[in-house]
């Protein structure tokens, strides 16, 4: 058999995958291409033309939940002992795909900017995800899994839907007062099949903002003005950022990082001359450091999401801004910190203060560089260090990411 699909780590081939991989089926992955797709080989496959496709000798197959519950009829596994266990397979994942999955597609691309939705929307979804999170629970009353004591392909497909809400909004808070979904989302997790495919899932500690659209405005009625009144001063429509407010700047940022970027000594001569460049009225250094929860800094992958998470979310401030952002120490004790150039000389860009979801968990401390031997030292170790060199006098650099 063979699972076609345009991602291999596309949550919905994922989850065929670990169907397959718990029934021992070896189902073989094949990566569509856009010939593959116009060939007349695929076109009499296909019925939907949606991924993921499984190709049997009997026909092929569309859709997730079909294809698992394919897999494991094929294997006799997974699909209830009984005819009332064989509904309640059904019945759960009827109430996935009616219900847990809509609510879930609408937290995730908000959390994700997959698309913007207003906080009306958002919180709604959110709310209603949590609310039948809640009938789980009350189910799962005395049971390892959906169906009591035994695995079913069920709770494969419902993990998989609520894997990225585990692990970005539904919080530590909320999750202790839902021990019995906590505790089914370890085991289900923990399978050997299900790290395989996914890794070993990382509980949220503290829940990630959304990114929302903003709200309409409203369209005042316009009154008719009398004869004499004079004219009304016209009133600006956005407020004006701390950065709007600064006096121009002739520091070409753009020109600054392709120069410091691509010189061959960053920490020495590089940084020298850098000093000489900066408009030291208009832009300043900051020192960053991330105000990590327990088990955010056991791994270094974890880490790494981490500050991926931060840095894509701070492309509104890229104009304006550049930085370096690091994971130190050793596992399972890493700190994430980021040393940053941004527009302003005593504040934090809006873009970053106010706008950006994750930056109230970061403390922030302003850098002289110039004047201070011990900030200057920090900055050229952080801007000019390798992987491996010691930061902080005692640190071990594990990653360092630009922001440019």
């Amino acid at each position: 058999m063979k699972l076609y699909g345009l991602n291999p780590i596309n949550s919905y081939v994922s989850c065929v995958r670990v169907i397959d991989r718990l029934c021992g089926q070896n189902v073989t992955y094949v990566q569509v291409t856009e010939d593959f797709r116009k060939s007349d080989e695929y076109k009499k496959m296909t019925t939907t033309d949606q991924f993921p496709l499984l190709q049997t000798d009997e026909g092929c197959i569309h859709e997730t939940t079909a294809i698992c519950k394919y897999l494991c009829a094929v294997a006799g596994k997974y699909l209830g002992n009984n005819a009332v266990q064989r509904s309640q397979v059904d019945q759960w994942i009827s109430f996935n795909n009616s219900s847990l999955s809509n609510h879930a597609k609408t937290v995730y691309q908000g959390v994700f900017g997959w698309a913007k939705h207003d906080s009306a929307t958002y919180n709604a979804a959110i709310n209603d995800l949590k609310k039948n999170i809640r009938v789980m629970n009350t189910a799962l009353e005395g049971k390892k899994f959906l169906l009591g004591d035994d695995l079913s392909v069920a709770d494969i497909i419902i993990a998989n839907c609520l894997m990225y809400g585990f692990q970005t909004v539904l919080d530590q808070g909320f999750m202790k007062s839902i021990k019995n979904v906590n505790d089914w989302a370890a085991r289900v997790f923990a399978l050997p099949e299900h790290i395989h495919v996914f890794g070993k899932v990382q509980m949220c500690q503290k829940p990630l903002k959304p990114v929302l659209a903003e709200a309409p405005k409203k369209e005042e009625k316009k009154k008719a003005a009398p004869v004499a009144a004079a004219p009304k001063k016209k009133v600006d429509e956005k407020p004006k950022s701390n950065t709007d407010l600064l006096p121009p700047s002739d520091f070409n940022i753009y020109d600054f990082k392709t120069f410091y970027i691509n010189h061959p000594d960053k920490k020495g001569k590089g940084m020298d001359e850098a000093y000489k460049m900066i408009d030291w009225e208009g832009y300043s250094f900051w020192k960053f450091e991330y105000d990590i929860y327990e088990g955010e800094g056991e791994k270094v992958h974890m880490c790494n999401n981490l500050i991926g998470g931060f840095l894509s979310r701070a492309e509104g401030v890229s104009k304006i801004c550049f930085a370096r952002h690091v994971v130190l120490g050793d596992e399972p004790n890493l700190q994430i910190y980021g040393v940053w150039l941004v527009r302003g000389k005593t504040e934090v860009p809006d873009g970053l203060r106010k706008d950006h979801p994750s930056f109230e968990y970061y403390r922030s401390r302003l850098l002289d560089p110039r004047n201070n031997k011990a900030d200057d030292k920090l900055v050229r170790a952080y801007w000019g260090g390798n992987e491996g060199d010691v930061i902080d006098g005692k640190m071990i650099a594990r990653t360092m990411k630009w922001f440019k």
